[in-house]
C-alpha cells in the first residue's frame, strides 16, 4: 500500500504543480495588464501636462501680444489726440504767432559769378 499511496500523493503532486502554474501564468497576465494600465495612465499624465504646459506658454505670449497691442493703440490715441488739438488751433488761428519777417520782402540775389582758375588762364593767350 504505500506504493499506491506513493502513487496518489505524487498524483495530487502533480495537479497541485498544474494548479500552481496555472494560478502563476493568471497573475502573470493581471500583472502585464496592470503594467499597461498603469503605462498608459503615466502617458496620459504626461500628455496632459504638456498639453497644459503648452496652453500656459500660448496664454503667457497671448497676454503678452495683447499688452503689446494695447500699448500701441493708446500711443496711436494719444498722437491723434495730439493731432486733433493741432487742428484745432491751426482753424481757430489761436497757436500762431504774428512773424514780422512775413511782411518784409526778400530781396533776391544773383548767383556769383564764378572766377577763370589759373589753368584756364594759362590757355586762353
Amino acid at each position: 500500500m504505500k506504493l499506491n499511496e506513493l502513487k496518489k500523493v505524487a498524483a495530487q503532486a502533480r495537479q497541485n504543480l498544474q494548479l500552481a502554474e496555472s494560478r502563476n501564468m493568471e497573475l502573470q497576465r493581471k500583472a502585464k495588464a496592470a503594467k499597461a494600465l498603469a503605462e498608459q495612465a503615466r502617458m496620459k499624465h504626461k500628455h496632459a501636462r504638456k498639453a497644459a504646459k503648452q496652453a500656459k506658454h500660448l496664454a503667457l505670449a497671448a497676454k503678452e501680444r495683447a499688452r503689446d497691442q494695447l500699448r500701441t493703440c493708446e500711443k496711436a490715441q494719444k498722437r491723434l489726440t495730439k493731432a486733433l488739438k493741432k487742428l484745432a488751433k491751426d482753424k481757430t488761428g489761436e497757436g500762431k504767432r504774428p512773424s514780422s519777417a512775413a511782411a518784409v520782402p526778400r530781396k533776391t540775389t544773383m548767383p556769383k559769378r564764378r572766377q577763370p582758375t589759373l589753368a584756364a588762364q594759362k590757355l586762353d593767350p
